[in-house]
């Protein structure tokens, strides 16, 4: 029973991330501006004063800032680099046993809130990263070395490991029974291939 469960599971994998992909896709405009949304809220958090905006337009998040000369270039980040990773969350989720079951769709509401902040905050990142090491004298004047560092790092850490990391930890974490049972079998599999070549 495990073991076909485990199959089951391979099996609507692609067909859960074709149907992820076309959901992604249908809820792009709404991600982006709730992404972009938290981290201007968590930006501003920390500003004095509050002169940092961000305005989606066509999946990129439009970088303004109030201090800035009108005529100053407006930097964008990509919305779509940072969102991307919902697909691969819906996907587990997705291709589970029972996933539209009540107690499925309460752990897929509170791991994608998850991966919502983890996205809002990649995004405050690359925003900070881009003030501490994108801006050139204003860079300089406002930044020191270790700031920049640091900014660097926490984007780097989220735009790599963490961006591909977080989706599969969040559905691990919470679907852990159900997840073991279905590595069980493996497990028990290779065990037993172990003793008989030992034989």
């Amino acid at each position: 029973m495990a073991a076909s469960k485990h199959h089951s599971f391979l099996r609507r994998l692609p067909l859960a991330m074709i149907a992820a992909t076309l959901l992604w896709l249908l809820l792009r405009p709404a991600i982006d501006l709730t992404v972009a949304k938290l981290s201007q809220i968590l930006i501003r958090s920390f500003e004095y004063p509050k002169v940092t905006r961000l305005v989606v337009e066509d999946h990129r998040a439009r970088v303004h800032r109030a201090d800035f000369r009108s005529d100053s270039a407006i930097p964008t980040v990509s919305m779509t680099e940072i969102t991307f990773n919902t697909i691969v969350l819906l996907a587990l989720y997705l291709a589970l046993p029972k996933p539209f079951s009540r107690r499925q769709l309460e752990s897929l509401f509170m791991g994608w809130t998850i991966l919502l902040l983890s996205q809002s905050l990649n995004l405050v990142f690359h925003v900070k990263t881009m003030y501490a090491m994108s801006l050139g004298e204003w860079s300089q004047t406002h930044y020191s070395d270790a700031a920049r560092n640091f900014w660097g790092y926490l984007r780097y850490f989220t735009d790599l490991p963490g961006r591909f990391s977080f989706p599969f930890l969040i559905w691990l974490g919470f679907n852990w029974e159900p997840v073991m049972k279905m590595l069980r079998p493996i497990e028990e599999t290779r065990a037993t291939t172990k003793k008989r070549a030992k034989k």
